[in-house]
Formats: structure tokens, sequence, C-alpha cells
């Protein structure tokens, strides 16, 4: 009889995660694990300035692993999460300098600076 129990108490953890993600989705910017539709496409652009040298767009795809030009099928801030995580970490000596301007669904331009002013 404890089977049935257990199996309960799995599916019941089980929605009450979904639950959670769908919450925290409502407040946050990034949505890794959140369970909800990416509604978003945001076409980008990415420039790297290092002891004022600009990067080529093959060491920007090495830097950050994703193209220097191109489109985000999920929240812009995704991207950001990424950089913003390199620059702080592997990339913190360099001092970078890096310029993201993106359009979210033909909307106007808009620009993203690291490091943050």
């Amino acid at each position: 009889m404890k089977k049935p129990k257990i199996i309960n108490l799995i599916f019941v953890l089980f929605l009450a995660l979904q639950v959670i993600g769908i919450i925290n989705a409502r407040f946050t910017e990034t949505k890794f694990f959140c369970w909800v539709p990416y509604d978003q496409i945001s076409s980008y652009s990415i420039r790297v300035k290092i002891n004022n040298q600009l990067l080529t767009n093959s060491e920007i795809k090495k830097r950050f692993r994703k193209e220097a030009v191109g489109r985000e099928n999920r929240n812009i801030h995704n991207l950001i999460a990424i950089i913003e995580q390199y620059e702080q970490s592997y990339g913190a000596e360099d001092s970078a300098s890096v310029e993201l301007v993106y359009i979210t669904n033909g909307q106007t331009d808009q620009h993203w600076y690291w490091p943050k002013n």
C-alpha cells in the first residue's frame, strides 16, 4: 500500500515545481527554468573591445559561444546573462567593454553595455 502514496507524493511534488516555475516567470527577466513560452524574437549584434581593439566575429563567437550577429528566439535577457556571466568570471581580467544592440519584436533599437554604468 505504500507505493500509491509514493507515486502520489511524486506527482504532487512535480506539479508543485511546475507552479513554482510559472510564478517565478512572472518576476524574472531570464526564464531558463520556467515553463512559459518564448514570445520574443530579437535580432542582435555584439561588439567587444579589449585594449582599444575590436574583436572579430569569430573571436566573439569563441568568447560567448554565440554568434556576433544573430537572432535570439528567447528573451534577450538570456543573452545578456550569458555575457554578464562570462565577463564576471572568465573575462574579468580582460577589462572588456561590450555593446549589445538588439531589436525585440520589430520595436526600436535597444543598447546594453558592459561594464554597467
